[in-house]
């Protein structure tokens, strides 16, 4: 019986603890850390195409100026910014201040040729 008793007060004991505010935040901030992991990992192969469709352009397109770098940057932070890119200067044939004539060309071929464009099986 006076193990009974025992066993209960460490349980009652334990759910008091886990509700304290500094355990609730410590979980919380758990959770927020293993959240943005699994979100960095599910994110991983589209950044490491990103960063090789950013390697691609800067190098078939050498050399860029500093303000050309910095846009290509700005087009290659998301597939979303690329597509946009693509459907506004590559497809729509609108005026680049950035890009004209045969580099807009070239960046819109290698754009069509990286993994980003091609569509999911």
């Amino acid at each position: 019986m006076l193990r009974f008793f025992i066993i209960t007060a460490e349980i009652i004991v334990l759910v008091l603890i886990l509700r304290s505010p500094f355990v609730q935040y410590l979980f919380e901030d758990i959770q927020n850390s293993v959240s943005d992991w699994f979100i960095s990992l599910s994110t991983l192969p589209e950044q490491r195409a990103l960063e090789s469709l950013r390697s691609d352009i800067t190098t078939q397109l050498k050399p860029l100026k500093p303000y050309q770098q910095n846009y290509v940057e700005k087009i290659t932070v998301s597939t979303d910014s690329v597509k946009r890119f693509y459907a506004n200067y590559c497809e729509k044939d609108d005026i680049n201040p950035n890009f004209s004539g045969t580099k807009r060309a070239q960046l819109c071929h290698t754009i069509t040729q990286s993994s980003l464009m091609r569509k999911p099986d």
